[in-house]
């Protein structure tokens, strides 16, 4: 039926807003209210009696709220009774009434509080995020918004790291209380694992900080911001005016504004990790590459001088190989915090590699760069215990000075590694300091004009062999041959085993260099005997490099069979420095070709630091005094008196003992008189090619 039809409809429909849930009000032109139901009144908290004539701005306070068209809708805030603003949708209805008469509307209000806050500030914090806002201020537009809809409460947010507090937010809090909760421990200031509320002046967290707050600031409540793996990463903190503790409805927008707290501080963790990836060493916390040429870029712009120190540190790998790889991190961490500490404030220090480091010094030139150095030396080389024993780290050091040595970073780094490079040959790997020069620029050229030069010889085989006699000077027959790479170049002429050997050992070809000596030394082994030559055995000298390669033993097996020759028929030398330092892979290789018959001999003896009580344990047949005794000899009594010792320490161990370089009469004399029955040197031949080496044999062997 029509519903004008309908009985007693208007005292029905009256009944009706009265038990209505909504929120309804109805007011005239003036905007002055005519009536508001029961639920009006519970919204906005006001007893419903006394609303009746009021204007509905009044009621939803200052500034005044907007209002939808007649038959529209908006959304908008409303103020309530105790001060409270609620985010409000409103529904307007046009009510019709007789012609002249004044136009009534029936507004309908729903709160939307919870979801209009969520989205207010989703599009907030999301937008700054966007714009790659400072989470500082992205924190602080959270906690206006929170004051905005609770007048009498005052928001801030605290960052946690590491376990103490920081403030990122709390724009009606003193600077001074924010300042003094700076770096506090979580614990000790108002943060919190767990939610807390309460009283400020009861609670015992505040006693040294509540004289920093507005007197009327009295409750306090923590609302935690945890991760999405629930780590706590920082706290919502709000205080009240008075005594009052948050009710359902502020509770329910705090925690809207910690969960979207919490994208905002995860994403800025999110950050500063990839910052701290991408621009410091995770090992040291030192700024890596990257940041050291920004820096460096910095400096170089201002044009005051620049010195760049490229510190590599001597025998690292000893470390490693001794003692394991977290005994070498921990020395490196420990050369990164000597280096900081012994650093001017303006001066920068990274690392660049592995264990290498580099140090930026500003505004300094040649003498000032020298008194920093000796500073840094200082500190470098104090002792450090590893393993219970003490350690004397050392490092070398190059340097390059902006403007005489480069212009740009790229340049001076290269430089200062150059000069580097030769401190480490020139100290011998301990502690020295080098400042680049053109020399040095010449010199490296030249490096890799001969690396170039030596691959092709390599490649193209190049290179020979020459033999020098290993001869019983008892008996005078031949023990054996040495065998001796030599280069010649078309361009360069005769290039000396002293300058090609390190450099095949320095751009990774020692290995490569020496399979082929061995195997050229076999195969002319092999030969002299087809011929009727006796070559009792051949001596073969190996870098480090290659013993450290487990594949040694098999390629020397190998081309021992390829041949027909057997393990007693060679000699493998390795320079005693390397054998001090092998490490237990290379220990095995030793073992490895020692199982093969072939003998070992240890060459340059008594330069370096053997431990007897080890040599005894190595599978060592052969010990070869070191040239440079030989050379003292006739005017050191030094000299005498240690290869007197080196015989005596060979024949103790049961160990073969050579004397190799031997030039004068004089010399032969003496180490005759030892003792000695076995060397070499140019008084008894030079080094021979194949051919010399047959007619040699052929001449001693003729009456």
């Amino acid at each position: 039926m029509p519903i004008h039809s309908i009985p007693d409809l208007p005292r029905m429909l009256c009944k009706a807003l009265e038990h209505a849930e909504t929120a309804l009000c109805i007011h005239d032109d003036s905007r002055r209210l005519l009536y508001c139901n029961p639920a009006f009144g519970r919204l906005l908290g006001h007893a419903p009696e006394t609303l009746v004539g009021r204007a509905f701005d009044e009621l939803a306070g200052a500034p005044r709220p907007a209002q939808p068209a007649a038959n529209g809708r908006l959304e908008t805030l409303v103020r309530c009774h105790d001060g409270r603003r609620i985010w409000c949708g409103i529904a307007s209805t046009g009510l019709d009434r007789a012609p002249g008469e004044p136009g009534l509307r029936l507004l309908a209000l729903t709160e939307i509080t919870q979801s209009k806050i969520h989205e207010v500030l989703l599009d907030r914090l999301l937008e700054g995020m966007a714009r790659d806002e400072a989470p500082e201020r992205l924190m602080e537009a959270a906690c206006l918004e929170i004051e905005r809809l609770l007048p009498r409460v005052s928001a801030s947010v605290l960052r946690v790291n590491a376990g103490r507090l920081n403030p990122l937010a709390g724009p009606s809090l003193p600077p001074a209380y924010l300042q003094a909760l700076d770096g506090l421990p979580l614990g000790d200031g108002p943060g919190s694992e767990e939610a807390w509320a309460g009283e400020i002046e009861q609670h015992p967290l505040w006693s040294a900080y509540r004289h920093l707050l507005p007197p009327e600031l009295r409750s306090c409540s923590v609302t935690p911001i945890r991760s999405s793996g629930g780590q706590l990463i920082g706290c919502f903190v709000c205080y009240g005016q008075g005594a009052q503790l948050p009710c359902a409805t502020q509770q329910c927008l705090l925690d809207i504004c910690t969960h979207l707290c919490a994208l905002v501080l995860e994403r800025d963790q999110a950050r500063a990790r990839i910052h701290q990836l991408a621009y410091y060493d995770d090992l040291t916390g030192l700024p890596n590459r990257h940041l050291l040429q920004v820096l460096a870029g910095t400096e170089l712009a201002g044009r005051q001088g620049l010195a760049v120190l490229y510190i590599g540190l001597d025998r690292f790998r000893q470390i490693n190989d001794s003692f394991g790889r977290p005994s070498g991190d921990e020395l490196l961490r420990t050369i990164a915090r000597r280096l900081r500490q012994a650093c001017r404030s303006e001066d920068h220090v990274g690392r660049q590699a592995n264990d290498e480091f580099v140090v930026l010094l500003p505004a300094c030139d040649r003498a000032a760069a020298s008194r920093h150095i000796a500073r840094l030396k200082a500190a470098l080389d104090a002792p450090w215990r590893v393993a219970g024993a003490p350690h004397n780290p050392s490092a070398s050091i190059g340097v390059s000075l902006f403007p005489e040595d480069g212009e740009d970073f790229q340049t001076l780094l290269r430089h200062a590694a150059m000069a580097m490079n030769q401190a480490k040959g020139k100290g011998k790997g301990r502690g020295g300091h080098v400042f680049f020069s053109e020399e040095l620029e010449r010199l490296a050229q030249e490096r890799v004009a001969l690396e170039s030069a030596l691959r092709e010889a390599l490649a193209r085989q190049r290179l020979h062999l020459n033999y020098q006699p290993l001869v019983d000077i008892r008996e005078g027959r031949l023990r054996g041959v040495e065998v001796l790479a030599r280069w010649r170049h078309p361009q360069l002429g005769n290039i000396s085993p002293e300058r090609f050997i390190p450099l095949s050992e320095e751009c990774g070809l020692s290995i490569e260099l020496g399979r082929w000596v061995l195997r050229e030394a076999c195969r002319q082994l092999a030969a002299w005997r087809r011929a009727g030559l006796r070559v009792p055995e051949i001596s073969v000298n190996l870098s480090a490099g290659d013993f450290q390669d487990p594949q040694l033993p098999a390629a020397v097996l190998r081309t021992l069979e390829e041949h027909g020759l057997h393990g007693a028929d060679l000699t493998l030398e390795i320079t005693e420095s390397a054998l001090m330092e092998a490490d237990s892979d290379t220990l095995g290789v030793l073992d490895q070709l020692h199982e093969l018959g072939i003998r070992l001999a240890l060459d340059d003896f008594g330069t370096g630091y053997s431990s007897l009580a080890r040599l005894n344990r190595l599978p060592v047949q052969e010990l070869k005094l070191d040239r440079s005794f030989v050379r003292d000899l006739e005017s050191n009594s030094t000299s005498r008196t240690l290869s007197d010792a080196v015989l005596h320490i060979g024949r103790s161990l049961g160990m073969t003992v050579v004397a190799e370089g031997i030039e004068t009469p004089g010399q032969l004399r003496i180490l005759e008189a030892q003792g000695y029955t076995l060397a070499q040197g140019y008084l008894l031949s030079p080094p021979l090619p194949a051919e010399g080496l047959a007619a040699w044999l052929k001449a001693r062997e003729s009456p």
